[in-house]
């Protein structure tokens, strides 16, 4: 082998090593700056085969679902659960979808993850793969009503995009984008993780408020004053209605129009603050629990269904 040769080789050898020991970086800039993300080796992802029926799923024995543990550092573990078709079904669609649930509840509904169990199932009937992360923050760890907070946020937007890295290391056909559907505090994490992963491609907004402190201060009581003020100030720039200017993929907005947790004010101003021309803004006469009324659910089914139709047919023409 001459010395050209082996220069050669030796660079893509190089190259090779280099691209392995360094994952794609789907930061946009601003999830760079405020959602610094360094990934997680897919040999750190454990899934557990899990039965349709032990979900109170019927009618979905051809599909698989496996609980996923990602041990992100010693002190947190990322949750959640992946919803796959039947293995004959990989190559027909294989779109990916990301679920984020809610932080609340009714009487006989979950408020939790199981709140798109069906739903996810339904889609992986289908072909498709989808991801609901379980969520710690608020889910599991309360706020704290200080600046403290701002790592939680940073720390369940990586959340969520492991739950990206998970979608996309699934068999099937190739995908470049996934939807996010979302709903109250997942939708406002589903907003921060399209602003800051760029492998988001569309989203359904269901019900979430603006700025983290008009919950946040449901969850824990923070004094009104300088305290609130200083939580305000620290929060804003992680605030959904500070980033979501910087979408310019298709968004669908879901609002009720009797929102017991949302007022039509602070709706329109995220809404306006949405600046894609490819928005979607649409009311119901319907609870907070947007997810339980049935033209919210077909109107978000046509929608995505539309968008995945779209995203098919750009593939195929590849």
């Amino acid at each position: 082998m001459n010395a050209l040769l082996r220069g050669v080789c030796f660079v893509a050898l190089l190259s090779l090593v280099t691209s392995c020991a360094k994952p794609v970086d789907y930061s946009t800039g601003t999830g760079r700056i405020l959602f610094p993300f360094q990934g997680v080796p897919m040999a750190k992802i454990r899934l557990t085969a899990v039965d349709p029926k032990s979900l109170k799923l019927k009618g979905y024995d051809e599909i698989r679902i496996h609980a996923y543990t990602v041990k992100v550092s010693p002190s947190y573990t990322a949750r959640g659960y992946l919803f796959e078709g039947p293995k004959t079904a990989e190559t027909r669609t294989g779109n990916r979808i990301l679920f984020g649930h809610w932080l609340g509840g009714v009487a006989n509904f979950d408020s939790n993850e199981r709140e798109f169990f069906a739903e996810a199932a339904e889609y992986a009937k289908e072909g498709n793969v989808c991801a609901i992360p379980v969520g710690n923050y608020p889910w599991m760890t309360s706020p704290t009503g200080t600046a403290e907070d701002i790592p939680l946020v940073i720390t369940q937007v990586n959340d969520y995009r492991i739950g990206l890295n998970l979608l996309f290391s699934r068999a099937g056909k190739r995908s470049t984008k996934a939807m996010v559907i979302s709903h109250d505090y997942g939708a406002m994490f589903g907003i921060l993780t399209a602003v800051a992963d760029r492998r988001v491609g569309a989203a359904v907004i269901m019900a979430p408020v603006s700025r983290f402190y008009q919950w946040n201060r449901i969850l824990r009581s923070i004094p009104e004053g300088k305290v609130m003020d200083a939580y305000r100030a620290a929060m804003l720039p992680y605030d959904p209605i500070s980033l979501i200017g910087e979408l310019s993929i298709p968004i669908l907005f879901q609002y009720a129009e009797t929102d017991q947790y949302v007022s039509k004010t602070d709706a329109d101003a995220l809404m306006n603050a949405a600046t894609s021309a490819a928005k979607d803004e649409r009311r119901y006469h319907a609870s907070h629990a947007i997810t339980q009324n049935a033209e919210a659910n077909a109107d978000r089914r046509a929608w995505v269904e539309k968008i995945l139709s779209e995203w098919n047919a750009q593939s195929a023409a590849e």
